[in-house]
């Protein structure tokens, strides 16, 4: 079974700017696998950050491809890809990188800018929690680390919220 793409509406905020909202089509085991709640929350986060926050994000991954370099970033995304490949939930991965980064796009309020850095950190981060209970850890920090470092973790908080980004961990 296999879900459709997520779909897009356009909502009309009271000051008159647009945001984009996605929904997406359940499969048999949610949109995304077990993280299915972690990706959705990260996939709306996205679809909100100001522009403050993409420039915290947009630093936190430059930082770790300085750091790490460019190399490391590529072998963590072929090990999560490899891994969602094994694991047959590859559709899964893929789905979730794009909505995440297609989230931003529709988000931004400009177009020019360093973005698609800030793009390839969230679609990176959605790829993480999809394979993240198959994935070893050192790839998937290195995924993750920059939402976490800008961001914080999707942990909510409050009554009514079971949900813990590290229960998805083995």
């Amino acid at each position: 079974m296999t879900s459709s793409p997520p779909t897009y509406a356009r909502l009309q905020l009271p000051d008159g700017d647009e945001r984009w909202h996605a929904w997406c089509v359940s499969t048999r085991m949610g949109e995304y696998g077990p993280a299915t709640t972690l990706v959705n929350r990260l996939i709306e986060r996205a679809g909100e950050i100001t522009l403050d926050e993409a420039v915290d994000l947009y630093r936190a991954h430059t930082a770790r491809l300085l750091i790490q370099g460019s190399e490391a970033e590529r072998v963590a995304l072929a090990r999560a890809h490899r891994a969602a490949a094994r694991a047959r939930i590859e559709h899964e991965y893929e789905q979730a990188r794009h909505a995440a980064a297609t989230a931003w796009w529709h988000a931004l309020p400009e177009r020019q800018g360093p973005w698609l850095v800030v793009g390839q950190a969230i679609a990176n981060a959605a790829g993480a929690l999809v394979v993240s209970g198959i994935l070893d850890d050192q790839p998937y920090q290195l995924l993750l680390g920059p939402w976490r470092q800008a961001m914080g973790t999707l942990t909510p908080v409050g009554p009514g919220m079971p949900a813990r980004e590290a229960s998805i961990r083995r």
